[in-house]
């Protein structure tokens, strides 16, 4: 049973989370607002709604398509309820008095009560931003500059001679494995942490705005709703305040709720309300779809959609980056490396990168790296850069191809053609008997790692398995490792089964 499992994790943390969670064999269930993950995991969705739990086959996107159409057929079924009640009232309202019909007009009037009883109710229909939000001031090209910053906090250096530069109109997803410095980069780009060395730079008409969830104890708790927004929006009407309430799914009564009483994803709404009141042209975002529900996260998405400035965020929603993201930065060991592109090319790269590291070649255009940070780094294969600033990988120790076989003449074999064809076999006999030999070590390999990550995996699902600290932390490093050798060995194996194919035929 799970409770937003994936608050307060970070991207890589929910990735991992979810196909840990695939691989079990047990049942889940999971209260979520993370639509990414629930997507790549559920197979049913229970929808609570109006004191009825419908269930959905599927997924959350199954379950939208399937939720939506069902609408449609309720609405449809509504309107049919709703014209034979009105049939039957103007009848009755007819003839009730009538001696020749009273008795068909009361009949009428009981079945008006029982179709009222079984009047099909209609779900809430999700709830989209109406608001015309304010855009920021238009700013130059650049927005801000990062040249030469050092970052430490103690022995501890995170960034060393970082450069980075962020455009009007970027929206950058920061991603990376917890306790790689975006929190950091972040908090260094809204200037809420000065850097130790080098230039922070903003371009012209840029300031910026920071949203952090510890911005949310410094609403006023005595307040209500209405005046936190009226005081970040002086000259706006009442009916504009009440606007931009509504847009943040504060309606009704509820603009006159105290602070002190709003739940976490209330105070997380009416915090980013008062963000988006005057908003800056830069947006500094960090996890701010934490604790909101779904429709609250569509408001945000829409909202940001509708933005103009330029974004930085860091968050573990997938979609909200997907919905967002024209750029995405990842930071890893104090290296910054920028990607041009959304979250799917991001992906495709890193996927592509690795699958380089794993088999020794290039990989085809490689991200430009704008920025590099002092972690000692392991051994890599030694690179090179192009006209266009791309870095690329040179590949080293891979068997020349073999030359090619001149074609037999008609007629009968020479002595040099058979002494040709028969040096031929076994030049493609020594090339391949080693990698017959790995491919069997591969074999062998795999099915031990294979069968320990099974075994793994059920000691996992076992609650007595989580009390012994050590024990747990130790088999947990085991997986990891095991999650990041099983695709390298099988990337390896058919590698070498393609080589020794290919070598064969030849």
């Amino acid at each position: 049973l799970l409770d937003e499992p994936t608050n307060h994790l970070d991207l890589e943390s929910v990735t991992w989370l979810e196909s840990f969670l695939k691989a079990y064999d047990g049942a889940i269930v999971i209260v979520s607002h993370d639509r990414a993950f629930m997507d790549g995991l559920v197979e049913t969705v229970a929808e609570i709604d109006q004191r009825t739990l419908t269930l959905y086959q599927g997924n959350y996107v199954a379950y939208e398509k399937a939720r939506e159409l069902r609408i449609e057929q309720l609405i449809a079924q509504r309107d049919a309820q709703d014209k034979e009640i009105a049939h039957m009232q103007a009848f009755v309202d007819r003839f009730r008095y009538k001696n020749t019909k009273a008795k068909q007009a009361q009949d009428r009037a009981r079945r008006i009560e029982r179709i009222k009883e079984e009047l099909v109710e209609i779900p809430e229909a999700r709830k989209t931003v109406r608001f015309a939000f304010p855009q920021p001031v238009r700013t130059g090209d650049m927005v801000i500059s990062l040249e030469k910053v050092r970052k430490a906090y103690g022995d501890l250096v995170v960034y060393d001679a970082l450069d980075l530069q962020l455009y009007r109109g970027d929206k950058v997803a920061l991603v990376g494995p917890n306790g790689a410095g975006k929190s950091t980069l972040l908090k260094m780009l809204a200037g809420a942490l000065d850097v130790d060395s080098g230039e922070r730079r903003l371009g012209t008409h840029v300031d910026v705005s920071y949203f952090a969830q510890h911005q949310l104890q410094a609403l006023g708790l005595d307040n209500t709703v209405y005046q936190e927004i009226d005081a970040a929006a002086p000259g706006w009407t009442q009916s504009q305040v009440r606007g931009l309430a509504g847009a943040f799914l504060f309606h009704g009564n509820d603009v006159d709720k105290k602070v002190r009483v709003l739940s976490g994803g209330e105070k997380g709404r009416l915090a980013l309300a008062k963000m988006l009141v005057k908003p800056a042209p830069l947006l500094c975002l960090d996890e701010p779809t934490n604790h909101l529900d779904i429709a609250s996260s569509d408001v945000l998405e829409q909202a940001l959609l509708r933005y103009e400035g330029t974004i930085a965020l860091i968050t573990h929603d997938r979609h909200l980056i997907r919905a967002i993201a024209n750029k995405v930065i990842e930071v890893v060991n104090g290296t910054v490396t920028v990607f041009d592109g959304d979250y799917d090319y991001y992906l495709w790269k890193r996927a592509e990168r690795e699958a380089a590291a794993a088999t020794g070649r290039s990989p085809g255009g490689a991200a430009t790296s704008r920025a590099a940070g002092p972690a000692p780094a392991p051994k890599r294969v030694p690179t090179a850069t192009d006209s266009a600033g791309r870095t690329h990988r040179r590949s080293h120790g891979v068997a020349p191809e073999p030359e090619p076989i001149a074609d037999a003449t008609s007629g009968p074999k020479t002595k040099d053609q058979k002494r040709a064809e028969a040096e031929a076999r076994n030049r493609a006999y020594r090339a391949t008997k080693d990698r017959k030999v790995r491919l069997d070590e591969v074999d062998a390999e795999l099915a031990v790692a294979q069968a320990r990550h099974d075994e793994l995996v059920e000691a996992m699902g076992d609650p007595e398995f989580y009390s012994d600290k050590g024990g747990f932390e130790e088999a947990l490093a085991e997986y990891a490792d095991l999650k990041r050798r099983i695709p390298l060995l099988e990337g390896e194996w058919m590698q070498l089964s393609e080589e020794i194919e290919r070598l064969s035929a030849e």
